[in-house]
């Protein structure tokens, strides 16, 4: 009895299929040069709405998905049409891939190659709001893709104009950082500075509130609410906020 069931384990591990390499896997979409691949729909449909991102290719895996595309493209003003490639079609398994074999990809059978916006200078984009209500973000070297993702979503939701962040130490623009975005990253500026300390001076020459969440802070959030020009800073992951930023900050929340 034992050995027919040493036999049988055998027999029977003999037919797990072996794991497909990476040389047998589907080759994802190659972008252009300094291009990166974005893909799910609200990523695409708002990537495809935004004037200032030029996009290189539109990627659909069925008809539905493709005419879905199409029917959005139609939507949009002549002039943004003229610029957009045609849709192309794609084989699922390409896309399952375009984010490498460890990371799953939820694609919804859409997918586009496109360069990062060129955001403004943080002067020139301050000379468009003045003396206006206005809501920022400020990102301390937070350096997950995900968590900026995440940050951008929430951000535009509550009505934030712009995330800015450092030039290094910061996540760049990439597929992942965009679907988690969920449109977010073409709905507001994702704005670069070589110094964060500087720009919160800069900020409140504009008299711009900078209050930094940290968990010995003075004020609650509560309290920021009649604040009509706010900038609100995010420490690191795990580190929190930099000693020269908390310095900064007119407020520790």
């Amino acid at each position: 009895l034992s050995t027919k069931k040493s036999t049988t384990g055998l027999k029977a591990s003999n037919q797990i299929p072996k794991k497909m390499d990476a040389s047998q896997r589907p080759a994802p979409p190659n972008p252009p040069r300094n291009a990166y691949i974005i893909w799910g729909r609200h990523a695409v449909y708002a990537a495809l709405g935004n004037d200032e991102r030029r996009i290189a290719q539109i990627y659909a895996v069925h008809k539905d998905d493709e005419s879905e595309l199409k029917s959005l493209i139609s939507t949009l003003p002549q002039q943004r049409r003229n610029k957009l490639p045609p849709v192309q079609r794609i084989e699922r398994k390409c896309l399952d891939n375009v984010a490498g074999p460890v990371n799953k990809v939820v694609h919804q059978g859409m997918a586009a190659a496109v360069w990062p916006v060129e955001p403004p200078h943080l002067d020139s984009f301050l000379e468009l709001h003045q003396s206006t209500p206005l809501r920022l973000l400020l990102l301390d070297r937070v350096s997950d893709p995900r968590n900026v993702g995440a940050i951008l979503r929430s951000a535009h939701a509550f009505g934030v104009a712009a995330v800015i962040t450092t030039s290094r130490h910061a996540a760049e623009e990439n597929g992942l950082l965009a679907r988690v975005a969920s449109g977010a990253l073409d709905h507001l500026y994702y704005l670069r500075v070589t110094n964060l300390a500087r720009a919160i001076e800069r900020l409140q020459q504009d008299h711009i509130t900078v209050a930094g969440l940290a968990a010995d802070g003075d004020m609650t959030v509560e309290s920021m609410s009649n604040i009509d020009r706010l900038a609100v800073v995010l420490g690191a992951e795990g580190s929190g906020l930099r000693r020269l930023c908390r310095v900064h900050c007119d407020h520790l929340v």
